[in-house]
Formats: structure tokens, sequence, C-alpha cells
């Protein structure tokens, strides 16, 4: 398998020479397999995303603060091995302030992250965003588990392998309301670090329980109060390490499409509660698969949801991301791909929204066979392994460097 080292960090850098030492152009350096375009590996639209990116400087350069970036996508974001690299990379050269924004997959019978694992004692009630005829409401994590038990725990343990994801503050996004249970967060030594706040009129649905220390592992238990509480229902939770630096939430659904977070009850209401500097979609696989049929309403759904989290988060920013090039039934060519890129393209060339075209980069026409050569697509032809993943994460985080580089050298120290 072929394979070189690629540095990037000087391009389209100007004044150099003025720079201050904190001011420095970053290096980055990775793995690979020489099947992406560099010369398209930008953020386009770059000079709207200055805001963002001067909050980055402040954060490099005084190592406070906190930088929050939601990464909402399907399939290709659900498992977390493109945007853990993403994460990874941001939280070396910026600071890490945590493992961010987590959904228990295993526990809702899917798939979830290697960085961390849940478990209950008995089993609880699930639902994903893209079956919204189902009852139970979708919140911020875009998969919700719900039971009315109080005999029985949820365990989350984080795999610090590979980044400390230790947290010693845990963030419940929750159904928050009369019938509601609390939680008991406790240590593995059955103490009690916390319990969630009580309900009161006009909160929203979430508590956040912060400790002394950091742990790697937490207990969260349903407590019942008082008779009129007969349910729990959690959407999300977010760990954190209480340090200054950067918290990439990684937000997928197997499945999913624009339309499935506009119609989630509480998913855009919920999010301000992550403080977003900057979000990244990256959707519209899903809706390229049902080709030849091409849902006349895409750029509807792209807007609504895009205009909905603006309107929550009118300080965020965002990134639109393009879906690769991929297979319909294992090894036809599908257009719709090159069709649903192009509106995506439109949306945010007309609304001055910065974009990743992800589908140009790794390759355009014909990517699908050439990342397929190099044994970085899956048989299914859509779904790419650990190692193709990882490489996309890489190529998205060196388009970050290039255009943060470019913006350190032109701005005035």
């Amino acid at each position: 398998m072929l394979h070189i080292v690629r540095t990037a960090f000087t391009l389209l850098l100007l004044a150099v020479g003025q720079l201050t030492l904190a001011q420095a152009p970053l290096k980055f350096t990775f793995r690979t397999y020489d099947l992406a375009d560099d010369s398209t590996n930008f953020i386009q639209n770059a000079d709207y995303l200055e805001p963002f990116f001067e909050a980055l400087v402040q954060l490099k350069t005084t190592g406070r603060g906190k930088i929050n970036i939601i990464h909402l996508g399907d399939s290709h974001i659900q498992a977390d091995f493109l945007t853990d690299v993403v994460r990874r990379n941001f939280q070396r050269d910026f600071g890490n302030a945590g493992r961010g924004l987590i959904v228990p997959g295993r526990v809702a019978g899917t798939n979830e992250p290697n960085n961390f694992r849940t478990s209950v004692t008995t089993p609880w009630k699930s639902k994903r965003a893209i079956y919204p005829e189902q009852p139970m409401p979708i919140g911020i994590g875009g998969i919700t588990i719900s039971t009315d038990e109080t005999e029985t725990r949820l365990s989350i343990k984080v795999d610090n392998t590979l980044n400390d994801y230790s947290f010693n503050s845990v963030s419940l996004f929750f159904q928050k309301d009369p019938s509601s249970y609390s939680f008991s967060v406790k240590d593995t030594q059955g103490q009690e670090l916390g319990i969630s706040g009580p309900y009161e009129v006009g909160t929203t649905h979430f508590s956040r329980i912060e400790f002394q220390n950091c742990v790697d592992q937490v207990f969260i238990q349903p407590v019942k109060s008082n008779d009129d509480q007969r349910q729990a229902t959690l959407y999300g939770i977010s760990l954190e390490n209480g340090n200054d630096g950067v918290l990439y939430h990684a937000i997928g659904v197997n499945g999913a499409k624009y339309k499935h977070y506009n119609a989630a009850k509480y998913f855009v209401k919920q999010t301000p509660a992550l403080a977003p500097n900057l979000f990244i979609i990256s959707l519209g696989t899903n809706e390229s698969a049902d080709y030849p049929y091409l849902d006349p309403t895409f750029t509807y759904h792209l807007e609504k949801l895009v205009q909905s989290l603006k309107e929550e988060n009118p300080q965020a920013k965002f990134i639109l991301v393009t879906p690769p090039e991929a297979f319909r039934k294992k090894v036809k060519p599908n257009p719709a791909i090159e069709k649903i890129r192009q509106q995506i393209i439109q949306y945010a060339v007309e609304n001055g929204f910065a974009f990743w075209d992800m589908y140009k980069v790794v390759g355009g026409k014909q990517a699908a066979t050439a990342w397929r050569a190099q044994g970085l697509l899956r048989p299914d032809g859509i779904h790419f392994t650990k190692e193709g993943y990882e490489y996309q994460g890489n190529l998205i985080y060196e388009a970050f460097i290039k255009t943060y580089n470019r913006y350190v050298g032109l701005r005035h120290p």
C-alpha cells in the first residue's frame, strides 16, 4: 500500500517574518495515501470564519478559554473514526478540554466510538433520529434512551489510550419535567459525586454536575423523590475536565439526513448548552443513497437546519461538508452524490457560509474506485475502513491548518 508523509504548515503564508513566536504557523504531519488533491484542500469562503480563527489565535497565545465545535453527521460520524482524529489534532494544538458530548450507543443497540464504553444493568428503551414517527423525543445526541426503572444503573467509562479523556464534570441532557426522575452520579466506590437539579418551570433539559477530581468512570442511576416521577429519558452526556482548550462534540446517527435533525424535537433547542463556536455539518450521503430518486426538498431541509441552528446560536459559524463519492449496489456509480454536492456548494456560496468540498478533495469521480483499490473503502461501497476515515480526518484538519495559518499570517499582531 502506497503512503507518504505530508507536512502542511507554510502554504499560503504571507508576512511570516512579522509573526511573533506565539503566532508562528502550526506544523502538521500525517500519513497520506496520495489519493487527495492537495491543491483543492482548503476551507472555501474562509474569510467568513475569521471570528472563529481569531478565537483560536487567542486560545493559542494565551492558553485561556474554550472553543466548542459541533460536528454533525450520519454513519460516517457516528463511529467517530474521522472525528476522533480531528478532535485529537485540535486538542494537541490548542488544548484538551475533554471528550465532549457522548451518546450511549451500545445501550441503544447500535455502535458507539471506541474511546468510551457504556453499559446498563437492565435494558433501556431507545430511539434513533431516523425514526421520527416513533414515540420518544430526540435531543442533542440524535439518539435517545429511556427507562421507567430506578433499580438500574448506566455505566460510562472512557478509554485514555490515545488521549486523556478523564473528566470532572458531567452534563446531562434529559427530559426534565415533573414526570422525570433525577439522576445520581457515583464513582466506582459508590460515592455520590452529585445529583441533577430539580425541575423548575422554564428550565432547559440540562443539568451539570461537577466534582473535585477527574475520574475515568461513573455510574448514573435514576432517583425517584416523589410520586409524580415515573421515567428517565437521556438525550446525551457531555464529559469535560475543567481545562482550557477545545471540546469537539461529534454527533452522528446511522442513516441520518438533514430532515431527521429538523424533525428532532429538542436537538436544535439544546445546542446552545454546548456554547458552539463552530458547526461542521457532514450530511448528504443518505439523501444520495435514494438514487434514482432525488428529494426535491433537499435544499429546503438543508436551509431549515442551518437557519434554525443559527437562530439558536447567533455567534456560531458554519462549515458545510460535501459527501465523498461512493457506489450504489456496491459497485455501480451513484450520480446523485455529485448532484447533492452541487446543491450544498450552491447554498453555501449564495449564503456566504464556508464549505469543505470533500467530494473534490478525496478525488471526485472515480474516487471510490481508487480508495477501494487502496483497501480504504468497505465492501458496501459507501463506508470506509478505520484507516480511510482517519485519512479523511487528517485531510480536513490539514485544510483547517492551512486556513488558520493563512489567517495568522495576514492578521496584525
